[in-house]
């Protein structure tokens, strides 16, 4: 999968279906892409269905390829690992980052550093 079909089948999972449905939508264009960086700080936390909160351990994570999101990195910058993501998003908030295959992702909402979400579908 590329880093917008990650995203897609990602949020597919993760969100309600109306904020998938437009999450999945933003991420056909690179202009939707800026508006999908954008609203990572203040549309998608909400749009998190409960079901798909996990226990925070990372441990089965670490070692798997992944996309990132951030405006720093762009629209699903890869990375080799989620440790290698989440290194180079340490001081960041505002955050995504997903496995390659879209089947678990981990978000940092901005402002909130201590509440880092791993969300699985």
């Amino acid at each position: 999968m590329n880093a917008t079909e990650a995203f897609a089948a990602f949020v597919t999972r993760a969100l309600t279906p109306t904020k998938a449905r437009r999450f999945a939508v933003l991420a056909s264009s690179k202009k939707g892409q800026r508006r999908a960086l954008d609203g990572l700080c203040h549309d998608f936390e909400p749009a998190v269905r409960d079901a798909a909160v996990c226990t925070k351990d990372y441990s089965r994570l670490w070692g798997k390829p992944c996309y990132a999101f951030h405006p720093r990195v762009g629209f699903g910058g890869e990375f080799s690992t989620v440790r290698d993501a989440n290194d180079e998003l340490a001081l960041d908030d505002g955050w995504l980052i997903v496995l390659q295959d879209g089947s678990a992702g981990i978000h940092r909402p901005e402002a909130r550093w201590d509440d880092e979400k791993l969300i699985a579908g």
